[in-house]
């Protein structure tokens, strides 16, 4: 416990997570060190972690500045030589931590390690991959046998090396959520540091529980799933591809929504209507 609490400072930036208050202490418990950043949460989440949380220093943001600029701005005040990025909706256990810390030093050009990340204890999550306009084979997840190197890292738990994240500009603020991983990863290793996971660190990661779900939420997310999906391609992949990607959503959208709301699938109805919404607000942006 010793190291790490002289060496990682665990970070969290939650958003209307108060149902998740009691795991999230009772995970955050464990560590020494630990910032919070709270976007602005109305449902008392933050308030909620102040009082379970006495040890932890507990940042309120008057508005969500989104998940990339929140950790950014967690980054900034760490003391210690590496910072875990934890969602709220991810536990992680001590001896996965010192994992994790085992890799780091091992290798000491990389900006990052991740662990292998569990859904439930018998569902496994993708949690590494190529880069996201490189061609990937339709094959199942595998788990790989030894700490390899990728050009993404599934963003729900990351142990970033302080300096180096400083260095090479932490997250790109543009995305709001979703896609910041893709790109920090991407950006590090232009920087010259290596992204690796370390498969015998687990975690277990409830996706999609960070925010209570509600169609606003989901709205919300599909929104900025689309604005930050053009944005990664057109910094990837140039303008002209992210031009062809909205006049596509464009184009699809309207009969899109229509089609899925006849056929009673509200889920896919609400994704393309937000896509669309997105696509078309974006030349006014």
């Amino acid at each position: 416990m010793n190291r790490v609490g002289d060496q990682v400072t665990v970070v969290t930036v939650t958003y209307e997570s108060v149902a998740l208050a009691d795991a999230l202490a009772t995970t955050l418990q464990r560590f020494q060190h630990v910032i919070v950043i709270d976007n602005a949460s109305r449902d008392g989440t933050a308030d909620a972690l102040c009082s379970r949380l006495p040890h932890a220093q507990i940042v309120r943001n008057a508005v969500n500045t989104g998940f990339g600029c929140a950790n950014n701005q967690a980054v900034a005040l760490v003391n210690t030589r590496y910072a875990l990025l934890l969602n709220p909706d991810c536990d992680i256990q001590v001896d996965a931590l010192e994992r994790l810390l085992d890799t780091a030093d091992r290798y000491p050009a990389a900006a990052i390690v991740a662990p292998q990340g569990w859904l439930s204890p018998e569902t496994v999550q993708p949690s590494y991959r190529q880069a996201f306009f490189e061609h990937r084979p339709k094959q199942a997840y595998r788990i790989p046998d030894a700490t390899c190197s990728a050009k993404w890292l599934h963003g729900c738990c990351l142990l970033v090396q302080v300096d180096a994240f400083r260095r090479f500009g932490g997250f790109d603020e543009r995305f709001f959520l979703f896609y910041e991983d893709d790109d920090l990863c991407l950006r590090a290793l232009k920087a010259g540091y290596d992204c690796l996971l370390e498969p015998q660190a687990q975690v277990l990661h409830i996706g999609g529980a960070s925010s209570a779900p509600s169609w606003r939420t989901d709205f919300f997310k599909q929104f900025h799933f689309f604005r930050s999906r053009r944005l990664i391609i057109g910094k990837y992949l140039g303008k002209a591809a992210a031009w062809r990607y909205s006049a596509k959503t464009v184009l699809a959208a309207p009969l899109a929504v229509v089609l899925y709301a006849l056929l009673l699938q509200r889920k896919h109805a609400l994704k393309w209507l937000a896509w669309g919404c997105s696509s078309w607000l974006r030349p006014f942006r």
